[in-house]
């Protein structure tokens, strides 16, 4: 039978045993789990369970990793949880009790970083105690445990696929290459193009975003250049000589705003060969007769400046290797090709309009490197025949637009007489094939102009101011027969 104590008894019976706890240690929790679930860098949700504190947990920027970590306490105290990160990535809850998640930082310094995620499990919650000596009290009795986790934070770097060496002949009016990036991470992208070597030989890189045909993401970039000379190009201007690179290169990268991936690309820029001389075989199309014409302006051979004549100079040249002056039909003929061209060049001089000069391509117009180097002189600013591969357009007879005029003539089949014309696209004037002027008649009668005799007897004979403008000695000529 139990009796019930008198008040009084029960209050000092309840006194005695709280002074016998307070005697008693306390004791620490202790640990029953310790786990971490890493999101593995390729996957969207954590995936590895990671037993511990030994091992790493590998986790990509802004992933995720969630913990279990569960403690108990013989005496029954309840536990507090605290989380901390030093600073570094965030907790869904930095007191959560049991299990918690933190989430990586968006971006690191490197490749990788380390950090310690650390929980310590109190059976005091001393923060809450307002008075020095009370909460140091509240401290010194605490039972606490610690663990300690280590992460590894990666950046995957980006993929970057771009053609590492390649050819692109003189002849195509631009450099084109393409580079293919994609982030693991799913980062946004920059790519970057520069010479390396080369530059004077390239126009400035432009570039383009490449797009996915149905999202209209970008997949890449797509880099253009203009190659201002061909690779190994002597170039022998205003009394001096330079040559250009064997071939250019060409840095990209792709950059996810952590660290670039970096390419070097090499890009041959060949000149098809050019003819060292001789004549070419073509149709006038007004008459479908045949003709031959010279390739270049005379002398009619590769890397020889072209001849400055006066018009009775240039008939002699031409008489006397059985040739005469091309008419012009067929100067316009041999200009355009069966395209017909506006120029003798299959370039596009309006692609060039933002450059200081475009160099070699085209033709040796105002615009040039020879007109840019010469500095205005007319004599300075002609270049060797064949500097500009480009500049034959479809029929391969060159420097028909730019460098220099040339004589042509045509027989009036009425009266016999000459009429004399010049083809006034020069290295001064943006000429096309069409741009042909008249500078007088000769008073042939049925003469034959490349006879001495009548040459000589028709320059004696004109007037002065005509004699004049068929003396001039800024036009060249090239014959045909």
């Amino acid at each position: 039978m139990i009796r019930s104590l008198p008040p009084l008894a029960l209050l000092v019976f309840l006194s005695a045993c709280s002074l016998l706890h307070d005697e008693l240690p306390n004791e620490s929790p202790t640990l029953q789990i310790s786990q971490s679930i890493c999101q593995s860098p390729a996957m969207t949700h954590p995936d590895t369970i990671v037993n511990g504190s030994d091992a790493f947990c590998q986790v990509r920027r802004g992933g995720e990793i969630r913990f279990v970590v569960r403690a108990a306490d013989e005496d029954d105290d309840p536990l507090i949880y605290r989380w901390n990160a030093f600073g570094a990535g965030s907790f869904r809850d930095s007191l959560a009790r049991g299990e918690n998640s933190w989430f990586a930082p968006e971006s690191i310094t490197d490749s990788s970083e380390e950090f310690i995620i650390q929980v310590v499990i109190s059976d005091r919650d001393c923060s809450t105690i307002s008075e020095p000596n009370d909460r140091q009290a509240c401290i010194d009795v605490a039972g606490k445990i610690m663990e300690t986790f280590r992460v590894e934070v990666i950046q995957r770097l980006p993929t970057y696929s771009v053609i590492a060496d390649t050819t692109v002949f003189f002849r195509e009016p631009f450099i084109r290459i393409d580079g293919f990036g994609n982030d693991p991470d799913g980062d946004p992208l920059e790519y970057r193009w520069q010479h390396t070597e080369g530059q004077a030989g390239l126009s400035n890189i432009t570039q383009e975003a490449l797009r996915d045909d149905e999202t209209f993401e970008q997949i890449g970039s797509r880099a253009i250049a203009i190659a201002l000379y061909p690779s190994n190009y002597l170039l022998r201007a205003n009394g001096e000589e330079t040559l250009f690179p064997a071939s250019y290169r060409i840095n990209t990268s792709v950059n996810d705003g952590e660290k670039p991936v970096e390419r070097e690309i090499t890009v041959q820029i060949p000149a098809e060969p050019l003819p060292e001389g001789g004549m070419v075989q073509l149709t006038e199309p007004t008459t479908g007769l045949d003709f031959e014409i010279d390739i270049y302006e005379y002398p009619n051979s590769k890397g020889e400046f072209p001849l400055e004549a006066t018009l009775f100079e240039a008939i002699n040249f031409c008489g006397v290797q059985g040739k005469r002056l091309c008419s012009p039909s067929e100067l316009q003929a041999a200009c355009q090709g069966d395209q017909p061209l506006a120029y003798s060049s299959t370039d596009d001089p309006l692609a060039y309009a933002g450059l200081e000069h475009f160099g070699v391509r085209f033709c040796n117009s105002p615009k040039s490197a020879f007109a840019f180097l010469g500095g205005g002189d007319f004599t300075a600013s002609l270049a060797p025949s064949g500097s500009f591969p480009n500049c034959g357009g479809t029929t391969g007879v060159f420097d028909l637009t730019g460098n220099i005029g040339e004589w042509t003539v045509r027989s009036n089949d009425s009266t016999g007489d000459l009429e004399i014309y010049f083809m006034a696209s020069d290295v001064t004037i943006d000429g096309g094939c069409t741009f042909i002027g008249s500078a007088g008649t000769l008073p042939l009668a049925g003469g034959d102009i490349y006879d001495p005799a009548v040459l000589q007897q028709q320059r004696e004979s004109l007037d002065v101011i005509i004699l004049q403008t068929l003396e001039q000695g800024s036009i060249g000529f090239r014959c045909c027969r």
